[in-house]
């Protein structure tokens, strides 16, 4: 039995054939009916069917995400595991965050150098100035020349306008300087070299890293209770 015609006829119109088909198909058998499926309507079945798992996927992800950043934090040039979340996890546990309503992350897969950026490197500076720009990150950790680009930048803030006085007398003989955009020298950093928390995860083997607040953050205080927080012992942070 034929079922189709593929090559009909081209004075026979479009409707002519759809319902000549049609009546072939109201009698055809079952395996006749699934050879014009496959031929006629698969390839679009599929398309729709993946279209649509995308659009789902795509407003499940918008709709069920927290929708702030409770605390992010950029670790630049580390030698720590990028895949390991261990740290903010159990910061978030010590902050009580409630990550279905908030967001809180450590990305240490950025680099930069400067000399000659990458490709990779570039993409990471654009990570995050647009962050930076969302006010969806907090904290950058770096090494010095890390935290002289971003000073120059006018991203990183005056740490002697930001931390409370407990901590100015503690890390007093630790403040980074570094060249703002306009020419001047202000402490914008922390050397965090003996943070035990750092390297307990070997995030600055051998390297000095610098800790440092962004400018615009509206999250500081967590920022600040990092900061505190990666210089406990085990014994502190827990509950």
């Amino acid at each position: 039995m034929e079922v189709y015609n593929k090559n009909r006829d081209k004075n026979q119109s479009l409707s002519d054939e759809i319902r000549e088909q049609n009546a072939k198909l109201k009698n055809a058998s079952l395996k006749d009916k699934l050879l014009y499926f496959k031929d006629y309507y698969l390839l679009t079945a599929i398309a729709v069917i993946v279209i649509c798992a995308f659009v789902f996927s795509f407003a499940y992800t918008i709709l069920t995400a927290p929708r702030d950043t409770a605390f992010g934090a950029f670790f630049f040039n580390d030698t720590g595991d990028s895949s390991n979340t261990e740290l903010v996890d159990r910061f978030v546990d010590y902050m009580g965050i409630d990550t279905s309503k908030q967001n809180a992350y450590i990305d240490s897969s950025m680099s930069y150098s400067e000399n000659g950026v990458e490709f990779d490197s570039y993409i990471d500076l654009e990570k995050a100035m647009a962050s930076i720009t969302a006010n969806d990150v907090d904290v950058i950790v770096g090494d010095a020349d890390t935290i002289d680009y971003f000073t120059k930048c006018d991203c990183l803030g005056n740490i002697t306008d930001i931390l409370p006085e407990d901590l100015l007398q503690t890390y007093q003989d630790r403040l980074y300087y570094a060249e703002t955009g306009s020419g001047e020298s202000i402490p914008v950093g922390i050397d965090v070299s003996d943070a035990p928390k750092l390297n307990e995860y070997y995030y600055y083997v051998d390297k000095e890293p610098v800790f440092s607040f962004i400018i615009n953050s509206d999250k500081t205080e967590n920022a600040i209770a990092f900061l505190r927080y990666i210089y406990m012992e085990d014994s502190q942070s827990s509950f």
